[in-house]
């Protein structure tokens, strides 16, 4: 009877690391991301320690032990289940983004006596009659809604005007985007201890992007628009786009190219194949604020490229993400020190010349810093690169496997794509079947600077960098020779110029 029970329980403990190991393997397989090679390990090993749980179990001596080990391999496998399940639905989390949030404000002067949106119903509301009017009018329309009257509205050509339109109490209240905040406290620095923010509505829109889902990113070249937006807190909002790197990636050689544009690059602005600023240039950076598919347009139409994805990141992302890589090594092209240290403006990062171990607070020092360079936003563009390099570098390394659930985890805070999940999947499917070592070169927009008025704001004249469509031209030709390379041809370039494939514009003018 006695031996009758024993095997009963042995049976059972067989049954469930039996159970507990199909599992994990299949939860293995269908995760995607993990390649075939080890999945075939994981097979065996669980093969393998369940035949040793077999053998333990018809031994007298060692079912004991056997039933232990049983207990520790089940509850591994538990364990390493529920880590690459959570790093799969990470991924379904971090892809096909396909929405932006606009807030709209409604603001008052400071004194004003209205302490909501329905004391201010008889109020003259200022307006941008261009900018964004479709979200304004949605907001005009719930505000309609809370007071119950119609909102009597005068409009004005850009935000110095509306501003100004408040000040000289022209209208009681304003209405604007919160994208367009930063563009006005560049020009009135006490604005925000000068009014009083009444309400707030969040507009959801579709953003959707135009993909071939059949592409097979780990076989075919493709672009991907990275757009570093000047915001803390939430990525999905709409806001000026300061940092703007069209990434050029080719699988076969495993190389990248990194193409920087400046900021305040004097373009016309594009959206679904048409001119979005009816044929006045604007800075790139506006482009932003009109939402990423402008921004994408708006490179598309002076690159003649097709940009395929897009992503974002703000000023928390970036320090979230170094630090959960435990700090990259960044390459500085200079000695200089950052206005943007520890306690924020005005203190105070120094940087050496060749390679810096940074944290997260450090890397945004690194990246916001333009004023101490001779060639101010140019150097600050490259400098982005060198910091993506890095980010790069470390994260397609084998030491950030140790960290690569929580990495996931918090990435859907930290950036938005609109690439799907499955192709995302096959990236890191392929990178951790090869853990390829990637080369990564650069190219740098040229411009020289000016004052003039641009389609944000046309009542002053502010300063652009107007395009050098000499060095456009040669980034065009550049990126379409890129995106048809082959490894042969890699071979061939590498052997011709003594095995470097760094090419660099270098500026020639300061902004």
């Amino acid at each position: 009877m006695k031996v009758l029970v024993q095997r009963k329980l042995s049976l059972m403990f067989l049954i469930i690391q039996f159970l507990v190991s199909a599992v994990f393997c299949g939860l293995a397989i269908y995760v995607g991301f993990i390649p075939t090679k080890y999945i075939a390990a994981i097979i065996v090993v669980c093969v393998v320690l369940l035949g040793y749980q077999i053998l333990s179990q018809i031994t007298d001596a060692s079912y004991i032990i056997g039933r232990v080990l049983c207990v520790f391999f089940c509850a591994f496998f538990i364990g390493g289940g529920f880590y690459i399940y959570d790093a799969r639905a990470a991924v379904e989390d971090i892809g096909g983004a396909s929405t932006k949030l606009d807030e709209i404000s409604f603001y008052v002067l400071k004194d004003d006596p209205a302490k909501s949106l329905k004391d201010a119903g008889d109020y003259t509301f200022g307006i941008l009659e261009l900018q964004d009017r479709e979200n304004t009018d949605k907001a005009l329309q719930e505000g309609q809604k809370e007071t119950g009257k119609a909102l009597k509205v005068q409009a004005f050509e850009d935000t110095s005007t509306l501003v100004d339109a408040l000040y000289a109490k022209e209208v009681q209240a304003i209405v604007f985007n919160q994208a367009f905040m930063n563009t006005i406290e560049d020009q009135y620095s006490t604005f925000k201890t000068d009014t009083r923010e009444l309400a707030k509505h969040q507009i959801e829109t579709m953003v959707v992007q135009q993909q071939v889902e059949e592409t097979d990113v780990t076989t075919k070249p493709f672009i991907v628009y990275i757009s570093g937006i000047d915001v803390y807190g939430d990525i999905s909002q709409t806001s000026r786009s300061d940092v703007n790197i069209i990434a050029a990636v080719n699988p076969l050689t495993k190389k990248i190219l990194l193409t920087s544009t400046p900021r305040d690059y004097y373009v016309e602005l594009y959206k679904d194949g048409k001119s979005f600023s009816h044929g006045m240039p604007d800075k790139l950076t506006h482009a932003g604020i009109y939402g990423v598919d402008c921004s994408i347009g708006t490179l598309e139409h002076l690159y003649d490229i097709d940009i395929d994805y897009y992503v974002r990141v703000n000023f928390s992302s970036l320090k979230k993400i170094v630090n959960l890589l435990g700090g990259v090594r960044v390459y500085s092209d200079v000695d200089f020190i950052s206005d943007w240290g520890p306690h924020g403006a005005g203190t105070h990062y120094k940087f050496k010349k060749g390679y810096n171990k940074v944290n997260g607070k450090k890397a945004l020092a690194f990246c916001r810093e333009r004023h101490h360079f001779a060639n101010g936003d140019y150097q600050r563009g490259r400098n982005h690169q060198h910091m993506i390099e890095a980010i790069l570098n470390k994260a397609m390394s084998p030491s950030v496997l140790p960290n690569f659930s929580s990495l996931l985890k918090e990435a859907k805070h930290m950036f938005r794509t609109d690439m799907s999940t499955k192709k995302i999947i096959s990236l890191c499917n392929m990178q951790l079947s090869d853990m390829a070592q990637w080369k990564i070169s650069y190219a740098n927009a040229e411009g020289s600077g000016a004052k003039l008025t641009t389609y944000s704001i046309r009542s002053q004249r502010l300063y652009v960098c107007q395009p050098n469509y000499d060095s456009v031209d040669k980034i065009s030709k550049k990126i379409k020779k890129f995106m048809k390379q082959t490894p042969e041809d890699t071979k061939k370039d590498e052997k011709n110029s003594g095995g470097g494939i760094q090419e660099t514009t270098q500026p020639t003018l300061e902004p």
